[in-house]
C-alpha cells in the first residue's frame, strides 16, 4: 500500500486515509516521522493528513505513519469519550463549557495533567520502542502530553512537534518536551510567550488545511455542475451536526425566508436524517436550495459561496479564511469554538448569531449589503495563511535533515 515514485497527489491522499485506520499497517512500516491524532471533531485528523499528504508530496521517499491516537492505544475508552463528547456538546453545551474552562489553567506539571499525560503511554511506547521514530507530529492535546512524559522518562529521543487546531491556547497544549508549537495566530504566539515558552520554539504558521483551498476553482463550472443560478450569490449551511433536529429544521427555513434572492447549499454530512430534513424541506423552499450529504469538494464550495454558516470548528475556520469566505458563526461548540468564533469577530472576517433571529437579521443584512461582505472577504484572507502546511511540513523535513547531520558519524 505504500505509495510508489510517481504517484498522484489523489493516491497518495486515499493512502493516507487508508493508512490512519490501519494502525498495524502503520506500524510496521516503521515510520520516521509519526503523526497523532483523535476524532474528537474532526479538525484534528483533518489537519494530521494535510501534514501527511505535504510530506509524501515533498519527499515520497519518507517512511511515514499516522494514528488515530485514542483508538489506537484503547478503542473502548476512545468510544466512551467519543460518546461523552458527543452527548455533551448535543445535549449539555454547559457541561462542556465548564469542563473546558476548569481544565484551561491545569498546571502542566500538576498531578492531574501528569495523570492525563499517561492516557496509553505504555501501549503506545511498546508499540514504537523497538523503532521509534525520529520526530513526532501531535494534532492532538494528550498525544503531545504522553510524546512528552516519554522524553522526560528517558524512553524517547524523537523530535516533539505540536500543531495546534484552534485559535486559542488551552493548557492541555503545552508541556515540557515539546521541541516546536505551530500556531494559528499572532495572538496565540504572544500567550504561549507570557506562559514562559520559549519564543524561538513557536512559529505563527497558521492551521494546515488541505492545499485544494488555496487552489484556483472554476466557479461556472461548479455551478453548472450543481445547478446553482449563475448570478446568485450562495449562502454555505454546514456544522448543524451538533444541533437538535427542531432547530436544524427552523435553520432551514430562517435561511429559505432571507428576503434577498439567493440559493442555499446545505451540506449534511454523514447522517442520513439531516439529509433528508434537508431534503424535505428543499421542496417547499422559497428560494434554491441545493442539498448534499457527505462531500470531499468543499473547497469548491466556498469558492462559490458568498457567506458561510458554521460553527467555528477550528479547520473549518481556516478553510473559509484561506477562501476570503466571510462567517456567521451560530451554535460554536462551548470552549475552543468560542474562541474561535470571538478571533474571526474581532478581526472583521465573521459575525455571531446567539439566537435564531439574530441569524436571520445578519444574513439579511450581510446579502443587502455586499459591500460589507467584500471587507469581510478581505479581512478574512489575510488572516487565511493558506500555505501553513507547507510551512509546518519544511520545518519537519528541516529538522529531521539537523538530526542527521548531527548523528554520530
Amino acid at each position: 500500500m505504500v505509495p510508489e515514485s510517481g504517484t498522484d497527489v489523489k493516491q497518495s491522499a486515499d493512502w493516507i486515509d487508508w493508512l490512519s485506520t490501519h494502525h498495524e499497517a502503520c506500524l510496521s512500516l516503521r515510520p520516521e516521522v509519526m503523526i497523532l491524532a483523535a476524532r474528537y471533531g474532526d479538525g484534528h485528523l483533518r489537519a494530521a493528513k494535510a501534514i501527511a499528504l505535504q510530506l509524501l508530496i515533498n519527499n515520497n521517499q519518507l517512511r511515514l505513519g499516522i494514528l488515530d491516537y485514542y483508538r489506537f492505544v484503547n478503542p473502548g475508552l476512545d468510544n466512551l469519550f467519543r460518546w461523552g463528547y458527543l452527548n455533551s456538546v448535543r445535549r449539555a453545551p454547559s457541561l462542556w463549557r465548564w469542563f473546558y474552562t476548569s481544565t484551561q489553567n491545569i498546571d502542566p506539571l500538576s498531578r492531574t495533567q501528569r495523570m492525563i499525560n499517561h492516557i496509553g503511554l505504555k501501549r503506545f511506547y511498546g508499540a514504537i520502542k523497538q523503532s521509534p521514530p525520529k520526530l513526532i507530529v501531535s494534532t492532538y492535546p494528550t498525544a503531545a502530553g504522553v510524546v512528552s512524559t516519554l522524553k522526560q522518562q528517558g524512553k524517547l529521543n524523537a523530535i516533539n512537534f505540536v500543531v495546534m487546531t484552534d485559535y486559542s491556547v488551552h493548557t492541555q497544549w503545552i508541556h515540557p518536551a515539546v521541541n516546536m508549537y505551530f500556531v494559528g495566530s499572532e495572538d496565540m504566539r504572544n500567550d504561549l510567550i507570557d506562559r514562559h515558552i520559549d519564543p524561538n520554539k513557536v512559529i505563527v504558521s497558521g492551521i494546515p488545511v488541505d492545499e485544494r483551498f488555496q487552489d484556483p476553482v472554476d466557479e461556472e463550472e461548479v455551478r453548472r455542475r450543481y445547478g446553482i443560478e449563475m448570478n446568485s450569490p450562495v449562502v454555505l449551511f454546514m456544522g448543524g451536526t451538533y444541533m437538535p433536529i427542531s432547530e436544524y429544521v427552523q435553520v432551514l427555513k430562517i435561511l429559505d425566508r432571507v428576503s434577498s434572492r439567493h440559493t442555499t447549499v446545505v451540506i449534511a454530512g454523514h447522517e442520513e436524517w439531516r439529509f433528508n430534513l434537508a431534503n424535505e424541506y428543499k421542496e417547499q423552499a422559497k428560494n434554491p436550495m441545493v442539498v448534499l450529504g457527505y462531500v470531499n469538494n468543499v473547497h469548491e464550495f466556498m469558492a462559490v459561496s458568498s457567506l458561510l454558516i458554521s460553527k467555528a470548528g477550528g479547520l473549518t475556520t481556516t478553510e473559509s479564511l484561506c477562501r476570503g469566505l466571510p462567517t456567521v458563526i451560530y451554535r460554536p461548540i462551548p470552549g475552543q469554538e468560542d474562541a474561535n468564533a470571538e478571533f474571526l469577530v474581532r478581526n472583521g472576517a465573521g459575525r455571531r448569531a446567539h439566537t435564531e433571529e439574530d441569524l436571520g437579521e445578519i444574513v439579511t443584512h450581510l446579502l443587502e449589503h455586499p459591500w460589507e461582505l467584500k471587507a469581510m472577504a478581505h479581512q478574512a484572507r489575510s488572516l487565511g495563511h493558506p500555505d501553513a502546511v507547507k510551512i509546518v511540513a519544511t520545518n519537519i523535513d528541516l529538522a529531521l535533515r539537523t538530526e542527521e547531520a548531527n548523528a554520530p558519524a
